[in-house]
């Protein structure tokens, strides 16, 4: 059995393809294919980072209404 190894790339090379790959990467896809979604799980997410921030605990509703939507993203 033959082993073929790859050549590695050059520094330009390399910088070349990152460059490529970089430019091919989209961050807001998600957002951009689940609009409704998105905004809803950012405000409840604004939602819990406030209550967990002055300390005063989740309502378990709240709780609950959080975790649903997680699952169903």
């Amino acid at each position: 059995m033959v082993r073929q190894t790859n050549k590695p790339k050059t520094v330009s090379e390399a910088k070349q393809s990152l460059r490529i790959a970089s430019n091919n990467i989209d961050y807001f896809g998600a957002i951009r294919r689940n609009p409704f979604k998105s905004t809803a799980s950012a405000f409840v997410t604004g939602v819990l980072w406030g209550r967990l921030k002055k300390n005063a605990g989740l309502p378990p509703g709240l709780l609950e209404i959080a975790l649903q939507l997680i699952k169903r993203m």
